[in-house]
């Protein structure tokens, strides 16, 4: 069974339990779409993404009107050479390139806007504010 078989398994599975079209991610080939928490105050607007094995380099964070869009790459390190001669029994660790683009529901403030990465999560707070902003978020490791 090849890769692309497999992720193409997974995104009928997401169909089939009822996730809706554009949380699945029409972004292209190969690419896969992390699971993603939502949650939202008076204030603000949490966004956590689960991003186990991924490099903070590989992530990309950035607005687009009232849209966080979360962009990277996992790559196997156990990938290639390491796994030459063996037979592949399951596969459902999604490496390659990724995407999650997440509606905000309110204008937030780009420039308070804060993302940290611990232990494979990736947290974005976007604060409130009166217009959408387009920036880049700059991705910080938590201490």
């Amino acid at each position: 069974m090849t890769k692309n078989i497999l992720t193409q398994w997974a995104h009928l599975q997401r169909k089939i339990t009822g996730a809706p079209e554009h949380l699945l991610g029409s972004h292209g080939s190969g690419a896969w779409s992390p699971n993603t928490d939502i949650y939202e105050s008076a204030d603000d607007v949490i966004v956590k993404v689960e991003l186990a094995g991924v490099d903070k380099e590989s992530i990309r964070v950035h607005l687009e009107g009232q849209a966080v869009i979360v962009e990277g790459v996992r790559r196997d390190p156990y990938g290639g050479e390491s796994t030459a001669g063996y037979r592949f029994r399951q596969m459902e660790i999604e490496y390659g390139p990724f995407q999650r683009v997440v509606p905000v529901p309110f204008a937030v403030s780009g420039e308070q806007a804060r993302a940290q990465i611990s232990n494979g999560i990736l947290k974005v707070r976007l604060p409130r504010a009166k217009a959408p902003v387009q920036t880049k978020i700059t991705i910080t490791m938590e201490i």
